[in-house]
């Protein structure tokens, strides 16, 4: 039943299209025009099966697209505590920005090093595997801006930075804003606008 729900909830969630290629805009969301049905089915799938990871990350992607930072977080948190080996570095580091901007200032440094340790370990698969450089260097990126919001400190986020231009002699595509930023607080106004 909770996958057949999930379907039903990807089915109209691909259904409005416009909300699909539609930019994400921080200023003004968009809303899918299904909004309440999906999260209804995907609700009701989560508390049907706890446990079916399927059901966060699509929840997930669609709380990204519809760009809604406090749902984000309740739902990193459920995800947390019912399936926390679905959760990738990136996540860990959303939850903890978002933990850290909340106040939780405890469990946003456990979370940040929780996201740390899970790029470190993507990082020794990739150069062990010896795959796909640039890859390896966007994962260094992430790394250094988990690190540089654990510490406040953005100078090895800068470094890294510098050493990605080198070696491509180019900037990280998408990624110019971080250039310019000196601290968390800075970083947050650009994430969040406020």
């Amino acid at each position: 039943m909770a996958e057949r729900l999930l379907m039903e909830a990807d089915s109209l969630m691909r259904a409005d299209s416009a909300f699909w290629l539609a930019a994400v805009n921080r200023t003004h969301p968009a809303v899918c025009q299904y909004d309440s049905a999906i999260r209804k089915k995907l609700d009701n799938a989560m508390l049907m099966c706890p446990g079916l990871k399927k059901v966060y990350l699509t929840k997930y992607v669609y709380l990204m697209r519809s760009w809604k930072p406090d749902e984000i977080l309740l739902l990193l948190r459920k995800m947390a505590t019912n399936v926390p080996d679905s959760i990738a570095a990136d996540m860990w580091s959303l939850k903890a920005v978002l933990e850290d901007r909340a106040g939780f200032r405890d469990t946003a440094k456990h979370d940040f090093r929780k996201a740390d340790s899970i790029y470190e370990l993507t990082l020794r698969h990739y150069a062990k595997e010896q795959r796909d450089t640039m890859q390896y260097s966007a994962i260094r990126v992430m790394k250094a801006l988990n690190l540089s919001l654990l510490y406040d400190n953005f100078q090895l986020l800068q470094h890294e930075l510098e050493l990605y231009r080198r070696v491509y002699e180019t900037p990280l595509n998408g990624w110019e804003v971080l250039y310019t930023i000196e601290s968390k607080e800075q970083y947050y106004r650009f994430v969040f606008g406020n």
